[in-house]
């Protein structure tokens, strides 16, 4: 029997490596943390985590299936692709409201922002049917019981760690405050457009097929 510690180290691995390059999620937590304060943009990447395992579940559990229905309903492509084309105005046209006074308290959960933000990533679950499809060249993995809870587990872990490193390098970007914020919502607001874009794309080149 496989040991359960791989199975986290596995999962840890790859959840960390898949948050590292530039995504709506990490870019959050960076501007949150940049226009804000490290606690709420920890806030955030905790909420992601969590967001992270149920996603990965859904693909352990559904695999192609639900990688294929998310491929070809147009609905939820050009509803994907509305959503993000706004979110990147807007953020593109947002002025950072960074505040430092801890007299001054905001209403929003960042903690709900942020599952917000990552249950709206369309690129979660086909990552993770990739991951998956990665994985299994190497390992002849049984996700159940102890086995799938560790993965889990190393998936959370994974998704924290990396987001946790973009909330302390972004502690340093306060020092260039002003010039931070705007360069922060403009790579925000590229990434979103990118993605919205791509969704309307791919969603056009099914509806003309």
């Amino acid at each position: 029997m496989t040991s359960p510690i791989l199975y986290f180290l596995v999962g840890l691995t790859a959840c960390f490596i898949g948050t590292i390059p530039f995504g709506p999620i990490n870019l959050a937590v960076v501007k949150t943390t940049v226009d804000h304060d490290r606690k709420r943009g920890i806030e955030m990447a905790l909420a992601a985590s969590i967001v992270e395992i149920f996603e990965a579940f859904v693909a352990i559990s559904f695999g192609m299936l639900i990688g294929n229905y998310l491929q070809s309903n147009l609905i939820i492509k050009f509803s994907l692709a509305l959503v993000f084309i706004a979110l990147a105005i807007y953020v593109f046209t947002r002025k950072s409201k960074a505040s430092f006074d801890n007299h001054v308290e905001e209403k929003t959960s960042f903690f709900r922002r942020g599952l917000l933000v990552a249950a709206l990533n369309p690129q979660a679950i086909p990552f993770w049917i990739f991951a998956l499809a990665t994985i299994s060249q190497y390992f002849a993995f049984q996700y159940a019981g102890i086995t799938l809870f560790s993965f889990l587990l190393g998936v959370f872990a994974g998704k924290f760690m990396a987001l946790y490193g973009f909330v302390v390098a972004s502690s340093y970007l306060k020092s260039h405050l002003q010039e931070s914020g705007q360069l922060v919502n403009r790579l925000l607001a590229a990434v979103l457009l990118f993605i919205g874009l791509t969704q309307a794309w791919n969603a056009m080149r099914i509806l003309l097929a």
